[in-house]
This record gives C-alpha cells, structure tokens and sequence, in this order.
C-alpha cells in the first residue's frame, strides 16, 4: 500500500506465490454448495443493499459449475428466487447474455433485453416472467473469473406505466459490490487457509 510507505517484503516471496496457488486450487474446487457456505454475511449485505439502491426485481451470482458447462445462481434474491435457486436452474455456458459476460470478462448493461436476439429465454419460461432490464458483471476471485453477478428489471404483465430500465450510474454501482464481494471471498478463503478464521 503506497499511501503507508509498505513494500512488499520479500521474505515471504515464496510463500506468497504458494498462498497463490493454494487459493486458485480451492477456487477450482467450489461448487453451490461450498460457496453459498464461505459466502461472507458482509459480501451478501453487500450484493442485496446494491440490488435495493437501483431497484433490481431480481438478482443473483452465477458460479460456474466444475464441468464449465452451466453457470448456476447460488445467492439472490427477488419474488422468484425460491424457484432458480439451489439447484433448480442451469444457464449452458453458450446460451445467453450472461454466458457471453462469462466467456469474455466484459460488464454489460442492456434495456429491452426481450427484443436482444442473444437473450436466452429459458429462464423466463421457468418463472413465467418477461425481462426487460439486465445489467451482468464479471465476479473474478480466487485469481480467476469464476462467476457472473446479474440482476433484472422484469416486465409489469400489461400494465401502463412506463418499463424500468437500468443506467450506466447502475452498472457502476453493481461494478462496486462486485469488486468488494471478490476482496471479500478472497479474504475468507486467505483466512481459511491461514487458520485465520477463529482468530
């Protein structure tokens, strides 16, 4: 940290390279259920108070499976949340918008998703939703990407007023949660190899 005067101190040159590689080694071996587990209460505050500050309908992360084939929705929230979460839906990683965030580490904003030919409806034929909104980030930790956090504005069923739509002031916000909900998971999983956990 350049505003303290601290260098790196390379005395422990070694075994940070090795903390490194053991922290990528556990990255690669997460799946729903051990992540939902070390998912700090601080990085699901977090992710929930964003989605409140631009008014998401609903939202999620999406990890990547082991197999690299599906992203699953681990952790949201939103009126059907019980119905996409553990284990009720996988997105193929070469369906949809938020696959294509996945394969090339790039945030994305759009407003009339339905009309986007690249928008994978499998999820909103489950739900029996419509989305109009999406804003989808890249969720990199554990030295790697590992997973996509997302939140949608849904359709209002025939109604008059005007359709949600998400800002580029909203897709910074949720850049912000992401970035802190990485240092986070890295934290935990740093403190969990260290012992550091019950210290």
């Amino acid at each position: 940290m350049a505003s303290l005067g601290i260098s790196p101190n390379s005395k422990f040159a070694d075994i940070s390279q090795h903390l490194r590689n053991e922290l990528s080694s556990i990255g690669d071996q997460l799946d729903a259920g051990s992540f939902t587990r070390i998912l700090p209460p601080l990085a699901k505050n977090t992710l929930l108070g964003a989605f409140r500050k631009i008014g998401a309908d609903h939202g999620a992360i999406w990890l990547a499976d082991n197999t690299g084939d599906h992203l699953v929705p681990v952790f949201g929230c939103g009126e059907h949340a019980d119905n996409f979460l553990n284990g009720k839906f996988k997105l193929p990683t070469d369906q949809g918008l938020i696959s294509m965030v996945f394969a090339t580490g790039q945030p994305f904003c759009e407003n009339a998703i339905h009309k986007n030919p690249g928008h994978s409806p499998l999820l909103d034929r489950q739900l029996g939703v419509r989305t109009e909104a999406m804003i989808a980030i890249p969720l990199t930790f554990a030295n790697s990407l590992r997973g996509i956090i997302s939140c949608v504005h849904l359709g209002l069923h025939g109604s008059k007023e005007e359709e949600k739509t998400f800002s580029g002031s909203d897709l910074g916000d949720l850049e912000l949660a992401s970035a802190t909900i990485a240092h986070l998971l890295d934290l935990t999983l740093m403190e969990q190899i260290l012992g550091w956990q019950d210290g």
